[in-house]
């Protein structure tokens, strides 16, 4: 495990995440015995573009009810719940804070879905599972606080059967200058360890995968914000984001935005397979 891996759990650890659920369960109105994962999107789909890169990601690869799936830095589990709902596959998901796996499983129980999904506290780099146990590994802008990331794609290949799929959205470091913090996933600059879209494709490669999908949608992304910007401010949803990325989330988000568009980050999304 990495050495400033407890500055990082540290930078996303929130105090009692599932009590701030509970919290706004009861001040939303909504039905606790009938909560969907719809419901639940604006806050547990921590990454750019929320349920709509989401989809998007699903849509890179073939994903079927009779697959397993790792879902690597799965946050508080919006991803991993949405394929299971969608697809009927079976997910696991493993994530360095505490507190977001106890808020993964509990929102999964919540939801109905704890016969497909299950969360473990556990690190990417050495994750609690035999070899090609799984069909599918998925991760959503994850790997920016890893330095080590040969050993990090080196431990998705070993967990994949061979044939298996690799999908992901990941942000890299764009051409000009340093990003502005603190972001969603940094609130020192040691804890971000971005590589060039070019660097990290090679590493994904040199890890032994065959690559299938490459896109570099930084432009995509730029105009996704640039809209967004224009909007009027729209209802604050009972669940917010704030309940995971913690009280200055409106601030991590507007300098994550602020980085894109200054070119200091880039997104990429990508397919991988593992040699049968």
């Amino acid at each position: 495990m990495e050495s400033h891996t407890q500055a990082v759990a540290s930078h996303y650890d929130q105090d009692d995440i599932c009590a701030g659920i509970r919290a706004a369960l009861d001040a939303s109105g909504l039905d606790k015995g009938a909560l969907t994962i719809d419901d639940l999107a604006a806050m547990d789909e921590v990454h750019t573009r929320g349920r709509e890169a989401t989809t998007e990601i699903a849509g890179l690869t073939e994903i079927s009810a009779d697959m397993k799936v790792v879902d690597v830095g799965c946050g508080v589990g919006g991803p991993a719940r949405y394929l299971a709902s969608t697809f009927g596959c079976h997910v696991e998901g493993i994530d360095l804070t505490p507190t977001f796996i106890e808020a993964a499983n509990f929102l999964t129980d919540l939801v109905g879905l704890s016969d497909k999904v299950s969360f473990k506290n556990a690190s990417a780099l050495d994750m609690p599972y035999a070899d090609g146990r799984f069909d599918l590994a998925w991760t959503v802008q994850m790997q920016m606080n890893i330095s080590d990331k040969a050993s990090l794609y080196r431990e998705i290949l070993r967990v994949l059967k061979p044939g298996g799929r690799f999908v992901f959205q990941d942000i890299v470091a764009g051409p000009e200058g340093e990003i502005t913090l603190p972001v969603p996933w940094a609130s020192a600059h040691s804890h971000s360890h971005l590589l060039p879209a070019d660097a990290l494709r090679e590493t994904i490669a040199g890890a032994g995968f065959e690559e299938i999908v490459w896109r570099d949608i930084t432009d995509a992304q730029k105009a996704w914000t640039k809209a967004q910007a224009g909007k009027p401010p729209g209802k604050k949803p009972p669940l917010g984001i704030e309940l995971v990325l913690g009280p200055d989330a409106k601030t991590k988000r507007i300098n994550s935005s602020r980085s894109l568009m200054d070119g200091a980050i880039g997104f990429v999304q990508g397919v991988f397979a593992k040699p049968a």
